[in-house]
């Protein structure tokens, strides 16, 4: 049988989760390294338990919601089939990006509202078409993070996913900005696809790193700079949490 089509319980029992961790939402964290971004969960939700491999769940306004560290397509795709199989209602993808747009800054929040697939993984799923963003969703999180993001911007629009990271040459930044993309990461096409594909609301939102339209790049960061992504991560955490318990009533 085919991976993508396995029965709940098979997979519940290939990733051993308990009956009692079974999700109703779920977050997605493009990070790299696991244990010091669940260190931050569990500084906000002392409560969190693992619940299997890559993921913590947190109780949250009556509702079970998985917090999984993926990097990349493959572990997005896998976590995100789980988490739709085993009863997630609501998918979220987190985490940071580079931009790609003039007059953007390190710490600001994007909340995309359409989704392009450069991975092999969302082609495969989305048939190589865009991704929109549940708008109900996308309106909650922005609503939510906007609340909580003090002296950055939560802006809109067109985020692109790629396989690789830090791989992208001038001839590609160039070509991206002309197609008006706002940034570009590595898995929330992915994760969006994959919702998609079980029906599942999903949205997204990251933290400006970088800014390659500017010339900006990770290798230039400041303390400043730390500062400010610090502080988005974790508004577009809290703030995802918050969403998805909303998003599921």
């Amino acid at each position: 049988m085919p991976y993508l089509n396995a029965p709940a319980e098979s997979i519940q029992r290939s990733f051993d989760i308990a009956d009692g961790d079974l999700p109703d939402a779920a977050i997605m964290v493009g990070q790299w390294g696991e244990r010091p971004y669940f260190e931050r969960v569990r500084a906000i939700w002392p409560g969190a338990r693992e619940a299997g491999s890559h993921n913590l769940v947190i109780e949250e306004g009556g509702r079970r919601i998985w917090i999984g560290v993926v990097v990349g397509g493959a572990m997005a795709a896998m976590l995100s089939q789980a988490a739709a199989a085993l009863g997630s209602r609501a998918i979220i993808q987190i985490g940071s990006y580079g931009g790609l747009a003039d007059g953007c800054f390190v710490g600001d929040v994007l909340v995309p509202s359409l989704i392009v697939g450069r991975d092999g993984v969302s082609r495969q799923l989305s048939r190589n078409k865009p991704i929109d963003p549940d708008g109900a969703l996308t309106e909650l999180i922005r609503e939510e993070i906007g609340a909580r993001l003090d002296g950055a911007t939560v802006r809109a629009g067109t985020l692109l996913t790629t396989t690789t990271m830090s791989h992208e040459r001038d001839s590609d930044i160039a070509r991206w900005r002309r197609r008006g993309y706002a940034g570009v990461e590595m898995e929330c096409a992915v994760t969006a696809a994959t919702a998609a594909h079980f029906g599942i609301p999903s949205a997204g939102a990251f933290v400006l790193m970088d800014n390659l339209a500017a010339g900006h790049t990770i290798f230039m960061t400041s303390e400043e700079d730390r500062r400010r992504i610090s502080i988005g991560k974790d508004a577009i955490l809290r703030g995802a949490v918050a969403a998805a318990v909303r998003a599921i009533g």
